[in-house]
């Protein structure tokens, strides 16, 4: 999936506290509450790029981006979806709406209906350039929030399709140790967390090593990591080296 670089810098620097659903950004606190099922609304389905999904809130006109469970139906544009979910959205732009627990399409519509939403889409999103290294970002929760965070990319190797030639950039940077610890993105942990790393470009293999923060001269250390995630501690420096069929990208952060 893609969205433009701006719109995803400024989603990692607004998302921090989940909110509940009555002060979330874009919520009135009017949307009913089934207490079976959860918190019940409304709203348009918007696809654009390679089929990303967007849902327009039909009582606010907030768009947000869903995390569809299992077992939602194919969606298409001008979809109006009845959506069931915990009603803790992500307070951000476009909003993220991790706890949906059901998508049911109500009236099917059609594209044309969604077309009034263009001038929306065209704000949030642009076709990602082909030269740039797939987008990183990384999340973990607290007793107070779920939090997204945006590692710093290092140095990569991606080869890509250009005017149907292939082309290969390789890009040096600062060594993940070699950053100021406040020049990185800070996970700011209190204790062992969980974090799950995920990308907007399919990725064959993470590995993740790390430094304490008051040794970066020694040698790093591996870190274990099941599937894309792994436990990180504070007081530490963790560096990720994700591989892709198109080439192999390191990113970094502290704790």
């Amino acid at each position: 999936m893609t969205r433009t670089t701006a719109a995803r810098a400024a989603l990692i620097a607004l998302v921090a506290l989940l909110v509940l659903a009555g002060c979330a950004s874009g919520r009135t606190g009017t949307d009913p509450v089934d207490e079976e099922e959860g918190f019940v609304s409304t709203a348009m389905v918007v696809t654009f790029g390679d089929g990303e999904v967007l849902f327009v809130d039909q009582d606010t006109e907030s768009p947000y981006y869903p995390t569809l469970p299992e077992g939602t139906p194919e969606l298409a544009a001008g979809n109006i979806v009845r959506v069931t979910g915990n009603g803790i959205m992500l307070e951000s732009y476009p909003g993220q709406y991790p706890g949906i627990t059901k998508v049911e399409v109500v009236e099917e519509g059609t594209p044309a209906d969604a077309e009034k939403y263009d001038e929306l889409v065209a704000q949030i999103w642009q076709p990602k350039d082909p030269s740039e290294p797939p987008l990183a970002s990384l999340e973990y929760a607290t007793d107070l929030a779920v939090v997204t965070l945006l590692p710093t990319t290092c140095g990569y190797t991606w080869t890509y399709e250009q005017d149907g030639n292939e082309q290969t950039v390789a890009v040096d940077t600062l060594a993940p140790t070699d950053y100021a610890a406040d020049a990185l993105p800070d996970a700011a942990l209190k204790e062992p967390t969980e974090v799950t790393a995920s990308f907007d470009v399919e990725v064959t293999s993470i590995e993740v090593r790390r430094w304490s923060e008051d040794a970066l001269d020694a040698e790093s250390e591996a870190v274990e990591v099941d599937g894309p995630s792994f436990a990180a501690e504070p007081g530490y420096r963790y560096a990720l080296l994700a591989t892709f069929d198109a080439g192999e990208v390191t990113y970094a952060f502290t704790a």
